[in-house]
């Protein structure tokens, strides 16, 4: 274990460097991070395979210099030889506040990227301020944990600024990894579990895709989020899912399920939410031409939106909606209760 405290007159993101490679140097272990304000200037930190990073309570990390993220786990835009699951994984991230600093510094970033890991755990801590992209964004990376973190105020990436969101699914495509193998491989088993979000366009959202691979096993639960200008949760091409008992107000949608072309998404599970939209749905099966959603079941839910329909459909759906606690729409207009159907 290695625990690091303020220096005065120290560049801070070197001292925090070289306790994340002495810890990986021995294979492994902790570091902590005393309290006080750290800046990031000219580098942002790559943290290593089988380490734990800790901040306390009164910890505070702060983008200070023109860096694109905060946290990594590889080379940012170099090694492009690892791939599949195979890059640093089994690490814990944990505690503290990380200021992306958005405002006074406006240049897009990231707050944390994983690509091409297996084993990642990110919990108990803020991340505030984001720019544009997304304050953890799990690419190509299998079996990820974030629980019990705070997102607070994400800046819309314009003219698409449902892409800017809280946590982020990606695959290694090219132009779309940080660092690795640009092979597609996407992401898998990633649980988003009591955490809070606010101030942000999306909560958790994935908008890229691959003409044969999808993202799966996604579980959203026990999360609440408030104040969103675009949607609460918004999948593309990801099966496999369980979106259930989850507070979402305030939010102008809430939650979307899509294919990007002529693929089929299948085994969703909307169940037990509550979800109160301030303008568009509550829920939208959104297929395609050519492509389908199917094995899809959206009940137990509590819906409110001042617009109709409140559960909308387009394209090739094969769902069962109901019961559920307020009123949608046929696809041909006709009213109609959605609990029963």
């Amino acid at each position: 274990m290695v625990e690091i405290v303020r220096q005065s007159g120290a560049q801070d993101e070197r001292v925090l460097q070289e306790a994340l490679d002495e810890v990986a140097g021995s294979a492994g272990g902790q570091v902590i991070v005393g309290p006080g304000e750290w800046q990031l200037r000219e580098a942002p930190l790559r943290v290593h395979a089988g380490t734990r990073l800790t901040l306390t309570p009164a910890t505070r990390i702060v983008r200070t210099g023109p860096i694109q993220t905060m946290l990594i786990n590889g080379p940012y835009g170099a090694g492009r030889t690892v791939g599949a699951h195979d890059g640093p994984g089994n690490i814990m991230v944990e505690g503290g506040i990380w200021d992306v600093n958005g405002f006074e510094n406006p240049r897009p970033s990231f707050g944390m990227v994983f690509n091409h890991a297996r084993d990642v755990q990110v919990r108990d801590l803020e991340i505030r301020n984001m720019p544009e992209w997304h304050a953890i964004e799990t690419n190509s990376t299998y079996n990820v944990t974030i629980s019990g973190c705070r997102f607070v105020a994400g800046i819309a990436r314009e003219p698409h600024a449902y892409q800017t969101e809280a946590v982020s699914l990606d695959l290694a495509a090219p132009g779309l990894t940080a660092w690795g193998a640009e092979d597609d491989t996407h992401a898998s088993h990633v649980r988003v579990i009591d955490n809070f979000c606010s101030g942000y366009p999306t909560f958790v959202g994935c908008h890229t895709g691959h003409p044969s691979l999808q993202h799966s096993s996604v579980v959203i639960a026990n999360n609440t989020a408030t104040d969103l200008s675009c949607w609460a949760v918004n999948l593309t091409n990801t099966s496999t899912v369980s979106i259930t008992a989850n507070a979402f107000s305030g939010t102008a949608a809430g939650i979307r399920i899509r294919t990007g072309g002529d693929r089929q998404v299948t085994g969703v599970a909307i169940t037990g939410n509550v979800v109160n939209c301030t303008s568009g749905p509550a829920v939208h099966l959104d297929a395609a031409v050519g492509g389908e959603i199917a094995a899809t079941v959206v009940s137990g839910n509590s819906f409110s939106s001042p617009t109709l329909p409140i559960i909308e459909r387009s394209g090739t759906i094969e769902a069962v909606l109901g019961p559920n606690a307020g009123h949608s729409y046929a696809d041909d207009g006709e009213p109609m209760a959605s609990r029963g159907v």
